[in-house]
């Protein structure tokens, strides 16, 4: 094939737009065989060129023709193809997807271009049928003039999914990739719910569970699904199979296409154009901790193929550890999986009992640090297979990758943003170096943010879809952020940085718009120019920095700004204007931004539209089924896809999608709008994402704002991490905040070794006092002191711990108090379709000893699933009735939570104050957690005083002083 061969990929998460710009790679690599692998060009310069940063909904792959044009498919539907010189899009193929096919992870997933492109005008796609569950790996014929009949389809196979059982189809994978041979490669994912295993194995072999088990998927071997595949296109539309797959045509219970099978979602896969192998990124479970009774921590995997195997999933992942056998029918664990041996005895396999063994990945990390790769840093595990750069000396083009970058394997990471190369032993098949690729001199700024895909073209530079943040779920709806950029070696000098804003983006002629240029600069600090074309004609309009336009027709225009450097050098970019419609507006009523809702909640949610040519929600002139709200899924930094809905007001249901203990989950709504247009001009969309809350919280997760603490992993912590190096003045900011529908605050404190106060604040570390509370020093257990919650902002705001101690010396080593959760009592922005929870305590036998009954009442229709007790020193225990002795004094917030049929849970909360007569706080610490709650008489024009109070039940004088003091009455 005489096209160099072309790869896939896909993700999801938050993002920013970055203009075209250059960054300084710190290189500096960690030798894994005492050899020094550090780039000889440590100093190599890039430039970041934006081809596209406004519009896009779910971009999922790309591809480059030789010709210079970007063709890439968004999960929506659409191919849009993208002319490098005009940077103008046009889309070439829209399957045109409702809403009830896009939730999940459906749609349109993968494009490959064939190796003869530039002759035969060929592409394949993997996409979802709108109307059976089922994918297809399809390929189309794209025209001369750019755009595809979708008559030109010759569907090449298509494969069976578990399309609205559960939320099998979270995991689709999808990535196509050409080989150099002309064969064509395919991701599939498991297609099984991820969400019902506490982050372990999927293997539940009950009754009417197929959703539920990989085994029926990936561990089947004659099943399509969590694989790799290999074929041979033929020129009839046909395909044929290559020699050398995992199973041989003919073999009983397999399928001849499998190359590698195991794979829970090989999400990004490409092809080395050089040596054929077949590099992998696959996904990995969400447990943060290994639970003997279950398996081991969760795992993502880079993996690089050079024979066909099996790696190992659902039964070993990560370095080969195994899972253990669990029985979902009893909850009873079995013996370890024999990663060596492994027998796929479930009732939902339909394929061969005795399996390959499981090959191991030539790299596998989790959450925390890996003790062999620390280069990979630690966050959320999204790995991403980018492609091997292959210099090319027959490429006359100025951005191609200089020749010290043949045969780096570049991966990247969605969760973590950022790219990597590394540096690959092809003979023993093992990675030796990883390295930073474009890595910021900054660390609190990523050089990339949410890198989805990435590509080399035919001219040496690398082609990079960024996600960006939601979802393209309905018509109107895009994902904030997600842009698509070429990387340039900058072998002749930095680009100039190009950014364009305006004060308006639409309305009607005469339309005046306001440009600016911020942002725009030379990184080598040269001087620079600016053109001005505002229609984008090949005229320049003007050479202000900040220049203004009148459009006096309607119409599309692009603005297209070129800056330019004393060095020659030029950035271009251009910004869409319409003339003759107006951009919507739209808005949640409810819930705000920061709302607090537990997973499988129901909200009651109202969107609000305005658009000046077609009405407003308000007065009932917008057609409300053309509103779609998505409940999305916020994991770490990135979102899963749930549930539809339409209209402008309605309830949605907070899928429960259990990632396990100590996930950083949260839920998302998206609300978006498509205009009817006007006249000639296209309609336009409108769209509004906020991020909540959940009310039971790990202390780790979502902070906006910190000074001085540490997160750190900790065996015993609820969730695996948790807070500490907390000193006298530290802070933590958690935010986005809305505080609406909350009554109170527990916090989950590890006691240090001196008198601690935590006072809430919001808004600043100094902001207005919402409440605090004192922490005893103690050796031991955790206390859950009690902050009742009035007076709050009505608005979204960041929420403050700020942590005080008068007998911390300045030199101390060890810390006030460590935090591990936070619990937010009341039901936030949900609705009141929960159960219902009644407690009552009474004394047991000693002043330790307490006895706990409980009940509560369902919603109609729903089952009682299951009721715990959480006493608030770190212990649980299940049923309505309880006895629990705690190990010391102290003040202790403990709850009953009760879990309905529908997975929605509620609980409530109550103070327990065990003492120890005749005790006192000093008494080697073991009083911890003192609420401090007092009336405070009107104090003097100063507005200084001092308070004590008596605390009975422990014979301690609290001081109050310093909750009194400027501005905190």
């Amino acid at each position: 094939m005489s096209a160099p061969p072309r790869r896939a990929l896909t993700g999801v998460a938050l993002s920013a737009v970055l203009a075209a710009g250059a960054i300084v790679p710190a290189v500096i690599a960690t030798a894994h065989n005492g050899e020094d692998h550090s780039l000889d060009a440590s100093q190599d310069l890039f430039d970041k060129v934006p081809l596209v940063t406004e519009g896009l909904a779910d971009p999922f792959e790309l591809d480059i023709a030789d010709d210079g044009r970007v063709i890439y498919v968004q999960r929506t539907g659409e191919i849009k193809v993208i002319n490098q010189e005009t940077l103008a899009v046009t889309t070439a193929l829209d399957f045109d997807y409702g809403l009830e096919h896009l939730t999940q992870s459906d749609g349109l997933l993968g494009l490959a271009l064939d190796n003869d492109f530039t002759e035969n005008g060929w592409l394949y796609l993997q996409y979802s049928d709108k109307t059976v569950p089922e994918m297809h790996v399809s390929r189309f014929t794209m025209g001369a003039d750019g755009t595809i009949d979708l008559a030109s389809e010759a569907r090449l196979f298509s494969y069976q999914i578990w399309r609205g059982e559960g939320r099998a189809n979270s995991h689709m994978a999808g990535s196509l990739a050409m080989g150099p041979d002309g064969n064509l490669y395919i991701a599939t994912g498991d297609n099984t719910d991820p969400f019902e295993q506490s982050g372990f194995t999927p293997i539940d072999e009950r009754p009417g569970r197929r959703a539920w088990d990989a085994q029926g998927t990936s561990g089947n071997t004659n099943d399509l699904r969590g694989k790799v595949l290999r074929i041979t296109p033929q020129d009839d539309g046909t395909y044929t199979i290559p020699e050398g797959n995992l199973f041989a045509p003919g073999t009983e219970k397999t399928r001849p296409e499998i190359y590698g099978m195991g794979f829970r979602n090989a999400f990004r896969i490409t092809i080395d154009p050089e040596t054929n192998a077949v590099l992998v990124g696959d996904y990995g479970p969400d447990a943060r901790v290994a639970n003997p009774a279950r398996g081991p921590e969760g795992m993502v995997e880079y993996i690089r193929m050079t024979e066909p195997a099996n790696h190992g999933w659902p039964y070993c992942h990560g370095d080969n550890q195994p899972y253990v056998d669990y029985d979902y029918a009893t909850g009873e664990s079995g013996a370890l999986f024999d990663c060596d041996n492994l027998v796929n005895d479930s009732p939902n396999n339909t394929g061969l009992t005795e399996l390959p063994p499981a090959v191991a990945p030539q790299i596998a990390y989790g959450y925390g640090e890996s003790a062999e790769w620390p280069e990979l840093e630690v966050g959320g595990a999204a790995p991403m297979a980018g492609p091997v750069y292959r210099y090319d000396p027959e490429v006359d083009a100025i951005g191609q990758f200089p020749e010290s970058y043949d045969g780096k394997w570049f991966v990247y990471e969605y969760a973590r943003n950022y790219f990597k190369t590394l540096t690959v032993d092809e003979e023993s098949n093992t990675i030796t170096a990883i390295e930073p690729f474009m890595a910021s001199n900054d660390p609190e700024v990523d050089s990339f943010l949410a890198p989805f895909d990435a590509e080399f073209g035919p001219d040496g530079s690398l082609y990079v879809i960024e996600f960006g943040r939601g979802r393209g779920a309905g018509r109107g709806s895009s994902n904030e952020g997600a842009g698509i950029y070429r990387i340039d070696y900058a072998a002749e000098g930095r680009r100039p940085v190009a950014e364009i804003s305006s004060d308006v983006d639409s309305g009607h002629a005469p339309l005046t718009v306001s440009f600016s240029s911020a942002g725009s600069h030379s990184p080598d600090g040269h001087e620079i120019t600016y053109e001005w074309d505002f229609e984008n004609d090949g005229v320049v309009d003007s050479t202000e920095a900040n220049p203004t336009h009148t459009y006096a027709e309607n119409g599309s225009f692009d603005a297209r700004l070129t800056v330019t450097d004393s060095e020659g050098n030029t950035g271009v970019t251009v910004a869409a204007i319409t003339v003759g419609n107006t951009r919507p507006e739209v808005a949640f009523e409810h819930p705000q931004e920061g709302g607090f809702a537990e997973l499988a909640d129901t909200i009651d949610y109202v969107v609000d539209v305005n658009d000046a040519e077609d009405g407003s929600s308000a007065d009932g002139a917008i057609n409300c089924e053309d509103v779609t709200v998505e409940a999305q899924l916020g994991h770490d930094e990135h979102a899963h896809p749930l549930d539809n809905y339409s209209g402008c007001e309605g309830a949605l249901f907070l899928d429960p999608a259990d990632h396990g203990v100590g996930q950083n989950v949260y839920p998302v709504l998206s609300a978006s709008y498509l205009d009817q247009g006007e006249g000639d001009a296209p309609a336009l969309g409108g769209q509004d994402i906020i991020q909540l809350q959940v009310r039971d919280k790990e202390a780790e997760f979502q902070h906006a704002d910190a000074s001085g603490v540490e997160v750190v992993t900790r065996d015993g912590a609820r969730g695996g991490q948790l807070v500490t190096s907390i000193d006298d003045g530290d802070y933590i900011g958690y935010g986005p905040v809305n505080l609406q529908g909350i009554e109170a605050l527990t916090l989950g404190v590890l006691p240090g070794a001196y008198d601690g106060q935590i006072d809430v604040r919001t808004g600043s570390p100094d902001g207005p006092l919402l409440g605090s509370v004192r922490v005893l020093p103690a050796d031991g257990g955790a206390v859950t002191p009690h902050i009742e919650i009035s007076d709050a902002p009505a608005d979204t705001t960041t929420l403050y711990l700020v942590f005080s101690s008068d007998e911390q010396p300045a030199d101390a080593t060890e810390g006030i108090l460590e935090l591990d959760w936070l619990i937010f009592d009341g039901r936030g922005v949900a609705n009141g379709v929960a159960p219902v929870v009644d407690v009552t305590v009474t004394d047991g036998d000693g002043d330790l000893e307490f006895v706990f009954d409980g009940s509560a009442t369902v919603p109609d229709g729903r089952e009682m699933v299951s009721l715990e007790w959480d006493f608030g020193d770190g212990t649980r225990a299940s049923g309505a009735q309880a006895t629990h002795t705690y190990e010391r004094a102290g003040s202790y917030t403990a709850r009953l939570i009760a879990i309905d049929s529908e997975g929605t849970r509620d609980w409530t909360s109550f103070v327990v104050i065990p003492t120890i007569p005749g005790g006192g706080g000093d008494d080697d610490g073991d009083t911890a957690g003192i609420p401090i709650t007092a009336t405070v008489p009107e104090l003097g024009d100063n507005g200084e005083g001092a308070l004590t109070m008596s605390v009975a039940d422990f014979g301690e004088v609290v001081d109050l002083g310093r909750a009194l003091n400027s501005g905190d009455r």
